[in-house]
């Protein structure tokens, strides 16, 4: 008797874990990322060659979904959408503007763009891994402004296909993780990195916050309208929620 109740409980327990992994999971977050933009966009001035930019202390929020699902065969969704502005001064000369002059024109740059992200989930433990496949849409553009002299914009909107990878790993009974994630591409002559590196903590309700680093570097040459090379990288806080 005592040896079928024994049986009896731990089948009642294997079930229970069993549906406990048979669930779906929702994760929702924003972050704020303060960041600086330093790189290069297309020079008015000589269409054979790119301005500097330099433009510091910008701020944006990003939010996120992810829902992970028990289904074999299809992916784990996460949607993630990025505001990316930043405005500053840019040096602008040519021999033929002004007499050379250097002039100190109004820049901008949009590099603002959404994540769909398919991944699978190959690590549950203390070591999470996630593979897949991510889709950058950029809806953005650069403009160089001078008086009534220069205003140039070149619009840049396009979806960018690239590889995905994520790794956490959790620090036993203490509820804090850190996590690295990786977006990337490298296509003709054009580069898209995004890496994210971040230390989280997360409360048993399901609440948490992070602090992380991340690095945006955007080469795109070969557009029909942008050309540039601009990299946004800095701290960001966040908080986020698992029900």
């Amino acid at each position: 008797m005592n040896f079928k109740k024994t049986i009896w409980i731990l089948l009642s327990f294997s079930a229970a874990q069993f549906a406990a992994a048979e669930v779906i999971g929702f994760e929702v977050g924003v972050n704020h990322w303060n960041f600086d933009t330093s790189g290069s966009i297309s020079d008015p001035l000589d269409t054979a060659a790119q301005a500097k930019i330099n433009f510091e202390d910008n701020n944006e929020l990003s939010v996120f979904v992810t829902l992970e699902h028990p289904v074999p065969f299809l992916p784990n969704i996460k949607v993630q959408q990025n505001p990316l502005t930043a405005r500053g001064a840019v040096p602008l000369s040519s021999p033929d503007f002004l007499g050379g002059e250097v002039v100190m024109a109004r820049g901008a740059i949009d590099l603002s763009h959404s994540d769909l992200i398919l991944y699978y989930e190959l690590l549950d433990n203390w070591i999470n891994l996630d593979l897949g496949l991510s889709a950058k849409y950029f809806d953005g553009y650069s403009r160089i402004q001078y008086e009534d002299l220069i205003d140039d914009e070149a619009n840049f909107k396009e979806w960018i296909p690239m590889l995905y990878g994520k790794a956490q790993f959790e620090l036993p009974f203490s509820g804090f993780s850190a996590a690295a994630s990786l977006e990337a591409l490298t296509l003709d002559d054009s580069e898209v990195i995004d890496l994210d590196l971040a230390l989280k903590y997360r409360h048993k309700l399901g609440l948490g916050a992070e602090v992380g680093y991340r690095m945006l570097d955007v080469d795109i040459q070969n557009s029909s309208s942008f050309r540039g090379d601009v990299k946004a990288d800095g701290v960001y806080l966040g908080v986020h929620l698992d029900f």
